[in-house]
């Protein structure tokens, strides 16, 4: 049974089709990865997934129809696009202030990503003045902040290095395994390669290919 389901899923601005036909079925606790060229569509299909646009056809998430106006049905880790950081906070800052929405993150899961993703070395300086680098995996620690049923990453390993990119694999394997089900937007051959239990080729707005992986 689909964890998510699009059928016929479609978007126009003035009248352009952005997203024409877009089916797919992805199952619980898979690593899905949405492949593609720039301007494809990748970005599109994460934001129509999550409720973030307004979509002709349907789309299921746990069984439940998404829409704009309602909650989302369950509870997801976001990075779209470019992370959403507060500049004159520390990393600390920035992911406390999330953890403060939900009772179930505790102090220790803040501290272990930081420490993860070696951000723990710059405790006091602030967003503003770290690397594109640094930034993004910010942004990556973020949506994986309490370890929620559905992790959603556009393009995460914008601006990695290799042993970040390396690092940032074993962690969503890692957090797959303990039962996230991932949806990634990528362009990068070797990562989608590496992590992706299932790729789905976007192009021109529409899913052309799809390769499950054993």
């Amino acid at each position: 049974m689909s964890y998510i389901k699009l059928e016929q899923v479609g978007k126009e601005v003035k009248k352009r089709p952005l997203l024409h036909d877009v089916n797919a079925d992805i199952a619980q606790n898979s690593i899905t990865v949405f492949e593609g060229i720039n301007g494809s569509g990748k970005t599109l299909v994460l934001k129509a997934i999550l409720g973030l646009i307004k979509t002709t056809g349907k789309i299921l998430v746990d069984n439940k129809q998404v829409q704009v106006e309602d909650p989302y049905p369950v509870k997801a880790g976001i990075l779209i696009e470019n992370p959403s950081l507060i500049e004159n906070f520390t990393a600390y800052q920035n992911l406390d202030i999330l953890a403060k929405l939900d009772q179930n993150i505790h102090d220790e899961q803040i501290i272990e990503l930081l420490k993860y993703f070696d951000l723990d070395k710059f405790p006091k300086q602030k967003v503003k003045k770290f690397s594109l680098g640094m930034k993004q995996k910010l942004g990556i620690a973020q949506a994986l902040l309490g370890k929620y049923p559905l992790i959603v990453l556009d393009e995460p390993t914008n601006a990695l290095d290799e042993k970040s990119v390396t690092k940032l694999i074993d962690i969503i394997k890692k957090y797959n395994l303990t039962g996230s089900t991932f949806i990634i937007a990528s362009h990068d051959r070797d990562f989608i390669e590496q992590v992706a239990t299932k790729q789905l080729t976007i192009k021109e707005g529409t899913i052309i290919n799809e390769k499950q992986e054993n």
